[in-house]
């Protein structure tokens, strides 16, 4: 500012002894697009609800202006399925993890991932709480928001019978249980719900011939099926020892439809053997989402479901009576495709048909294994989607019009036309890949007035551009590092009359203003570089402060229904105001514009303000100072006829 030396010691004895207001220091997180998400939050997806969901990772900065080393505690609040990577602790309530910052310039990341939702249900939210702890012990919080997205709607099921057959469990008894039944029964059916498939051709009674071992894999029994079926038959058995596992029949019978005989070729029936060593083990059976926490995969809480899960993946594809496993495992996975298009590299498998413990073959984008190590708390054995992929090479069709394998997509085909000078917001809408979507637009523009929102892919906005068809490309990238990005051109029509700004014909006048300063310069209809303009001419108020207001008087009757302010902070006396408003002179006073959309406030913008149309001869923008400031004003637009 342009100041008398009288002027700058004034200020000075003003501000003696009053301490500066300051923000609460804040860590800064920032997701895999560069995209500050303290402000939005994060997103995760729960896919199907029988899957392992991906995870998205975050880098943390951390606060500027503390004294080092700062400790970040981090809590994921809300619900036991919330979980961060390694090292990092389950709770009844959520996650918690600890990030050490040596210096300012340290980053670090994390990752955040929810456990599946079993079965339908709606959206949630839960909360990122991140506690800072600066080197003198002085302590700062803050949250964001964690919105999880179901993706099940409706009740998944397999498309195909499942005979579940318990007459041969008589060693342990461990299927007498109903809840150890159901939850073996929902983990073999969680491999077939995935399944593209129809019924087979009927297999006959005592057709279909199968073998179970005694304890020690020693008195095998032979078994068939006691009653007709077209889908699968599923031998269950409890033994004492050695190990579980699970495996097909290789009888020389395979599935047929129509009386031809099924690529795979797929087997008829399997049989699924249950053990585990009682001694100092505690059998887990419960399915409730909020219980999975509570299990061990290599310790005393045994998980029913998890094991049988996992132990049925070789009844069901891994195991070498399948031909196409058995070609898969001969090449290493160089012939998969599908696979090497998920992971970026072939998987093979070991020489027990598993896929392999070290982290390169965990499920990229949920960083979860069929074994004992996981990016994540190993809890209980999840089906991922890459398990299913390589279940291919059995003969299995995976279902491609289930979420997690859709390729992301933008949905909306056309936008509704743009009505010049009022407000307009659409979404546009997308599907599949991993939705924590990131929209731009990256050809074109769009119609001035109009912004795309980065995290919703809300355009939204009050056009001010002239009638006529506007051409933008819009860019979706959703959370997978290896997705390829996919566009949609829209041809967006603005029609009505472009509005007017007109302010350009109004004389303006103020309740106070600085010698060295204009009050014309709100209405010269430049648009300044930054609040801080240092070239063109400005409106202030120091030393003024409390309220202030600047006029725009007509000659006649102007209807307005939008304004456009741009403040005036120069940091040095001059600071934005406390609040705003918007007033109007209905003939013989001055009140307050009715219908007023927000009075938003922030630097090196336009702040915009909608409302009703209004016919009036004045406007007034009436500024609260803050108790030490003055107030000022680079541009107000008015839009209307």
């Amino acid at each position: 500012m342009r100041r008398t030396l009288l002027s700058s010691v004034l200020l000075s004895s003003m501000l003696v002894g009053v301490p500066a207001a300051h923000a609460a220091p804040t860590a800064e997180v920032v997701d895999m697009f560069g995209r500050t998400v303290n402000g939005y939050g994060v997103k995760l997806v729960d896919w199907e609800g029988y899957l392992a969901n991906p995870y998205v990772e975050l880098t943390v900065r951390p606060p500027q202006d503390v004294p080092f080393p700062v400790t970040i505690d981090l809590k994921a609040e809300g619900t036991s399925r919330l979980m961060m990577d390694l090292p990092s602790q389950l709770t009844a309530t959520g996650a918690t993890k600890s990030l050490t910052f040596a210096n300012a310039s340290e980053r670090k990341t994390f990752k955040l991932a929810i456990h599946s939702k079993r079965g339908p249900g709606t959206d949630e939210q839960h909360t990122l709480r991140l506690t800072t702890r600066a080197a003198n012990n002085t302590t700062y919080q803050q949250t964001m928001p964690i919105r999880v997205q179901q993706d099940q709607k409706t009740v998944l099921e397999p498309t195909i019978p499942i005979n579940f057959d318990y007459r041969y469990d008589t060693i342990t008894g461990y299927f007498s249980s109903q809840p150890f039944r159901t939850a073996a029964e929902e983990a073999v059916k969680d491999w077939f719900r995935f399944f593209d498939l129809q019924p087979f051709d009927t297999v006959a009674a005592g057709a279909e011939n199968n073998h179970l071992p005694g304890n020690d894999w020693q008195n095998t029994v032979s078994v068939t099926n006691n009653a007709a079926y077209n889908g699968m038959w599923v031998y269950f058995r409890g033994i004492q020892t050695p190990y579980s596992t699970g495996y097909p029949a290789a009888n020389g019978k395979y599935h047929a439809r129509n009386g031809q005989q099924l690529p795979g070729p797929i087997h008829r029936s399997t049989a699924m053997i249950f053990e585990y060593d009682e001694a100092g083990k505690q059998l887990f059976t419960s399915l409730a989402d909020e219980d999975w926490y509570k299990t061990e995969i290599q310790g005393p809480v045994l998980d029913v479901h998890g094991l049988v899960m996992h132990e049925y993946g070789h009844a069901v594809a891994f195991h070498s009576d399948w031909a196409g496993m058995r070609d898969y495992v001969n090449t290493s996975g160089a012939g998969d495709q599908d696979v090497i298009d998920y992971m970026g590299h072939p998987v093979p498998l070991d020489s027990s048909y598993h896929i392999p413990g070290t982290q390169a073959s965990w499920d990229r984008l949920s960083g979860q294994s069929g074994g004992w190590t996981h990016l994540f708390p190993t809890r209980r054995w999840m089906l991922t989607k890459l398990a299913l992929l390589v279940a291919e090479n059995a003969g299995w069709k995976v279902n491609r019009n289930l979420t997690p394998f859709l390729k992301p997509a933008i949905v909306t085909t056309a936008l509704p036309q743009v009505t010049a000078g009022q407000p307009y917001q659409q979404t546009l809408a997308a599907k599949g890949g991993v939705p924590f979507y990131d929209w731009r637009v990256t050809g074109g523009a769009l119609p001035a007035g109009l912004s795309l929102d980065r995290f919703t892919g809300t355009i939204s906005g009050t056009s001010t551009a002239a009638p006529g068809t506007y051409s933008a490309t819009v860019q979706l990238r959703d959370y997978d590092s290896l997705s390829a990005p996919v566009t949609r051109t829209f041809q967006i029509t603005v029609g009505g009359t472009a509005p007017v700004n007109q302010a350009r014909n109004a004389t303006a006048s103020a309740s106070y203003t600085s010698g060295w300063e204009s009050v014309t310069a709100i209405n010269d209809g430049i648009d300044p570089p930054s609040s801080n303009d240092t070239t063109n001419p400005r409106w202030g108020t120091w030393p003024q402060t409390g309220q202030q207001w600047a006029d725009l008087t007509w000659t006649s009757t102007k209807t307005l229904n939008r304004a456009d302010v741009y403040f005036f902070d120069d940091e040095d006396g001059i600071d934005m105001p406390a609040s705003w408003k918007l007033q109007y002179w209905n003939g013989t006073t001055y009140t307050d514009v009715p219908g007023a959309s927000s009075y938003p406030l922030a630097k090196n913008q336009y702040n915009t303000v909608t409302f009703p149309a209004l016919p009036t001869t004045r406007l007034r923008v009436l500024l609260t100072a803050t108790a030490t400031s003055s107030v000022g004003l680079l541009e107000v637009k008015a839009y209307g006829t």
